[in-house]
């Protein structure tokens, strides 16, 4: 039965005033405290600056990432397990995404995200052959959901019964995604977000305030009590999925900590996974974020005869706590080349999969990739899923030419390292206070250079991130000594142009190197080109 209501506070937060319990606790959360792994970390800021990143990292540079569950099923991009219950955007306009809920599957008075859930089946995926696409493309590392800010656990959940194998498509998708990516050779890494559902999922209980459903609770405040003759009869949407039992603005309770400390510790242990990546600002929730880095930490030196094998990843805020982790940035990069790897994180288009998107080209992409790598970087890139788990026609074209580029120039982008200078060119004219550029900013031509070189130091690849007019190149970074220390210090026994059997004629003086190239980029090359200099 529909529940009618009117508050003072406002139509915002007006369902509080009649849910039918009020704990704050859910029952399933008590148990076992914040326990961690014995070992060096403890759970401090100045225990974690320990961590020095295992050199798998550092060699892998590029990783693909699914962010797929059942907010993909309606194919309508970002946030739509939020954006369902929010009527109108900040520009006061109607927002497109709740008017499209309604119209498909009825008002969120009657059929929220959680009636989603049931209907996500995953008929179609295959993570052995989608894997295998990635792998081709140059991914050294592939990152699974594990849980999104939606609160939905995409593994067998001993803490949240909203989860993959109760419901939905019935599987242990982070565990399947675990075997293909492992038997692939491929590092694995699971990516946890569901620390915001506190606050994300607080427009769930609202009710709109105009037109046919006014005053009517949105299914935020329903409750197991509420599911008598219903399909989710036992669950709890507002106590575990919405986790929506507080009242807005209250800062996250003890016992919603807690259960994300427990379900996460639940990822690390019986999934093992090589990286784990917070989506929060920072580690999530506190005390309980350093909690959980300290557990992975100590989990993979005992694992791995103490050596450190895991990669955390997160956003850094405070550049004191840098060494702590692996800083992850979402949609920007680095402005200049850091001591310690870091990581960016995009996508080819929305996080989530949008029926109709335009994606990013691949010479966009390599671009950046190569600027990152450049820098002491890691990529990882987003390739959105359709409810079904399959990639459209559009995705697979995208990954093709990834492919294609990387089989040419992944030598000198996979195992490599920084080299003295990371780059000349117009691009490096962009920078921000913070030290970060939104890949919006980013804008590359035929002068950008950026440089890599083998882990011997034998080996200097120059990429250049546009075709040269006419295929005369000019590196000036690589300019003669003129009485300074000279860059390259050693003499040059080759130069040639990766994926080319031509000669390359070169020369160098003052100005720098000169090469002669074809005049016109090869298809695979995007573009681009890189040059391998190799000395005696």
């Amino acid at each position: 039965m529909l529940r009618r209501l009117r508050h003072p506070l406002g139509p915002l937060f007006a369902v509080l005033a009649v849910l039918s319990v009020w704990t704050g606790t859910p029952a399933h959360a008590a148990g076992p405290q914040r326990e961690i792994a014995a070992g060096p970390f403890t759970a401090t800021w100045s225990s974690l600056q320990k961590y020095e990143s295992p050199e798998w990292f550092r060699d892998a540079k590029l990783g693909i990432w699914a962010r797929w569950d059942a907010q993909s099923l309606p194919e309508q991009g970002d946030d739509y397990a939020r954006s369902i219950y929010v009527t109108t955007l900040a520009n006061q306009r109607p927002n497109p995404t709740y008017s499209w809920h309604i119209d498909h599957f009825g008002h969120v008075t009657q059929f929220g995200f959680k009636d989603l859930i049931p209907l996500w089946k995953a008929e179609q995926w295959e993570p052995e052959k989608l894997v295998a696409l990635y792998q081709r493309a140059g991914a050294r590392y592939f990152v699974a959901l594990g849980n999104d800010t939606d609160n939905f656990d995409c593994f067998s959940s001993t803490y949240q019964p909203w989860n993959s194998v109760a419901l939905g498509p019935k599987k242990d998708l982070v565990a399947l995604w675990a075997a293909a990516a492992r038997a692939a050779g491929l590092r694995y890494g699971v990516s946890v977000h569901a620390a915001a559902a506190w606050t994300w999922f607080e427009p769930a209980q609202a009710y709109d305030s105009a037109g046919p459903f006014t005053g009517l609770a949105y299914d935020g405040s329903l409750t197991t009590s509420d599911g008598y003759g219903k399909w989710w009869k036992g669950l709890d949407p507002s106590g575990d999925l919405y986790a929506q039992r507080h009242r807005p603005g209250v800062p996250p309770d003890a016992a919603y900590i807690t259960k994300f400390f427990l379900r996460t510790k639940e990822i690390i242990e019986r999934y093992h996974p090589d990286l784990l990546y917070f989506g929060d600002e920072s580690l999530p929730l506190g005390e309980a974020g350093l909690a959980l880095a300290a557990h992975f930490y100590n989990t993979s030196l005992a694992a791995h005869d103490g050596r450190m094998d895991a990669v955390l990843a997160a956003p850094m805020t405070d550049p004191a706590h840098r060494a702590a982790l692996v800083t992850t940035h979402e949609r920007a990069v680095s402005n200049l080349p850091r001591a310690e790897p870091w990581q960016t994180v995009t996508s080819i288009g929305q996080w989530h999969y949008k029926a109709g998107q335009k994606y990013r080209p691949v010479a966009d992409l390599v671009r950046q990739l190569v600027d990152v790598v450049s820098k002491n970087g890691n990529l990882l890139l987003n390739v959105p899923l359709r409810g079904s788990g399959t990639p459209d026609g559009d995705e697979v074209l995208l990954l093709d030419a990834l492919t294609a580029w990387m089989a040419v120039h992944g030598e000198g982008i996979h195992a490599t390292r920084p080299w003295k200078i990371f780059g000349e060119g117009p691009s490096l004219a962009i920078t921000a206070p913070t030290g970060l550029v939104s890949e919006g900013r980013l804008s590359f031509t035929a002068q950008d250079i950026r440089f890599t070189q083998s882990k011997d130091g034998r080996t200097i690849y120059a990429f250049f991130l546009g075709w040269p007019p006419g295929g005369q190149l000019l590196i000036k970074s690589l300019a003669k000594a003129n009485g300074k220390p000279d860059p390259l210090e050693k003499s040059i026994a080759s130069v040639t142009l990766l994926g080319s059997a031509e000669k390359i004629v070169w020369t160098r003086d003052d100005a720098g190197l000169h090469a002669t190239l074809p005049a016109t980029a090869p298809a695979a090359n995007a573009g681009t080109g890189a040059l391998k200099l190799v000395f005696e």
